[in-house]
This record gives C-alpha cells, structure tokens and sequence, in this order.
C-alpha cells in the first residue's frame, strides 16, 4: 500500500513538474531583456542594428523565429525598439494589411491571456476593441486591440516607466524637429 503512494506521488510531482516547465516554455524568446545594451555579443547574433536618426533603431523579428511553439506566421511580427543601442521596448503587433484574418485568429490575444494573464473581453472576445495593462515587477504590458475603420490594429507592447518615458521624449523632440541632448 505505500509503495502505490508513493509511486502516485511521484507520479503527481512528475506531472507537475512538466505542467510547469511547460508554462514556462510557453514564453516567446525576445531577443534580450528590457535596457540590455545591444552589445558585439547580440551583434554577431543577429547581425548589427539598422541605422536610424540620432541613436533609434528598430529591429522586426518573425514572431515564429522567437515563438516557435505558437504557430505564428509571417503576419506576427515582434519589434524591439532601441534607443542609443538599448532596449526600450519590445512591440508584439499583427500586420492586417491584407485583410484581418490574423487578428482574428485571435492568436495574440490568447497568447497574451496565456503569458500574461487572462482579462476580460466582454461577451464575445472577437469583437474586444479595448487594451488592458498587466504591471510586472519592472515592466508593464499593454494588450491592445482596436478598430480602425475596418482594420484591426492589435499589439501587445512592453516596457517600463523609464524607458517609455525616454521613448516619449525622443519622440516629441523628433515630432518638433529638434535634436535630442546628447548625455
């Protein structure tokens, strides 16, 4: 008799134990972590930024490359955004520029969901036209889904306060013509 439990407790924490390294794995691969340095090492890797004005770059990723597990494809595109080579943010967003199939799919909702945590959509998620924020320890995620005229527009963008802050300053100065400081 506790031979069979103990063979059934093993078999429990063996269970467990995958169900949870599963959930793990479950995660796409970014590229780097948030405010790493975009150093050599990432430049052997994958090759050297693209050059863009006054130290912003960007740099698309296919979604499948990074998330080989959740049946992404070419519509799927993960973009890491930096400024003066660090990662500022990373922008998880679905191109429907030929129709909307890959929204909805829902296919990045559902990934957020999983990854992320659930959050509610309302009665029929096909139809969610809204965003929600999941604050992390360091970083905060935004799922957005919305409706442009026909058009889903849907992301999934993360980043932290300091970073988007930097982002957002960048930005204005781009959007005013001026320079940003050198540091």
């Amino acid at each position: 008799m506790k031979f069979k439990k103990l063979i059934k407790s093993l078999l429990l924490t063996l269970l467990f134990s995958i169900f949870i390294y599963g959930s793990a794995e479950a995660k796409c691969n970014f590229i780097m972590d948030l405010g790493k340095k975009y150093t050599k090492f990432y430049e052997r890797k994958y090759g050297p930024l693209p050059e863009e004005m006054f130290d912003y770059a960007e740099y698309d990723f296919l979604a499948s490359d990074l998330c080989p597990n959740d049946n992404f494809d070419e519509n799927f595109i993960v973009r890491h955004i930096f400024l003066e080579k660090k990662l500022m943010a990373i922008q998880f967003y679905v191109d429907n520029s030929v129709d909307n199939s890959p929204t909805e799919s829902m296919k990045l909702m559902n990934y957020a969901k999983r990854v992320y945590g659930n959050f509610d959509t309302g009665g029929n998620p096909k139809y969610y036209n809204d965003f929600h924020i999941w604050e992390r320890v360091g970083k905060f995620i935004i799922y957005n889904r919305k409706l442009n005229k026909d058009v889903w527009q849907e992301e999934i963008f993360i980043s932290n306060d300091k970073n988007s802050e930097k982002l957002a300053e960048y930005n204005n100065l781009m959007e005013m013509g001026g320079l940003p400081e050198e540091n």
